[in-house]
């Protein structure tokens, strides 16, 4: 259990890692933006009021295009629409916290913000697959998610043949 906690809180650490250069990243489009919008300013100062440039015209609308780029790209990163944004720490600690005796997870998969999960792992009987979920369900951070599908088979020759591998997954 402790190992879990471990690891979990790795896998927390390395997502909060993760989203710093989208942090600094956004610092520095901040910075650019100021920096674009005082050469605007200065640009449409030194601008001679009667003789329009077709050069100049080309620079403003390309710094233009280039502003509004950017500030899409702030507003996404503002909005924090490119996923989860809390990590997904709270979906270990409900898969650790609700461990069947005779039954571990192998390999944990979770997308699109924890809107689809896949959960694959090996038990001693199929009886704990279905006990597994069920104490899954009592989790806050998986209230509402069902698993519509579940598979079950026999390892292959030179597995252990009391075990049987299992698959889960929200699709």
């Amino acid at each position: 259990c402790l190992f879990f906690i471990f690891v979990f809180a790795g896998l927390y650490g390395y997502e909060l890692y993760r989203l710093v250069p989208f942090k600094e990243q956004s610092s520095k489009l901040d910075l650019e933006l100021k920096q674009l919008s005082a050469q605007m300013e200065n640009l449409k100062k030194l601008k001679p009021a009667k003789a329009k440039s077709t050069l100049l015209q080309k620079e403003i609308a390309r710094v233009n295009s280039e502003l509004n780029e950017r500030n899409r790209i702030k507003t996404i990163l503002g909005t924090k629409a490119f996923g989860n944004d809390k990590g997904f720490s709270s979906y270990m600690e409900a898969f650790a916290r609700q461990h069947v005796d005779g039954s571990w997870l192998t390999k944990i998969v979770i997308t699109q913000g924890g809107a689809k999960v896949g959960l694959e792992g090996k038990t001693l009987s199929s009886e704990f697959v279905p006990i597994y979920l069920q104490q899954l369900s009592k989790e806050q951070i998986l209230a509402g998610v069902s698993f519509n599908s579940m598979e079950l088979q026999r390892p292959e020759k030179g597995d252990n043949p009391n075990q049987i591998l299992f698959k889960l997954n929200t699709n």
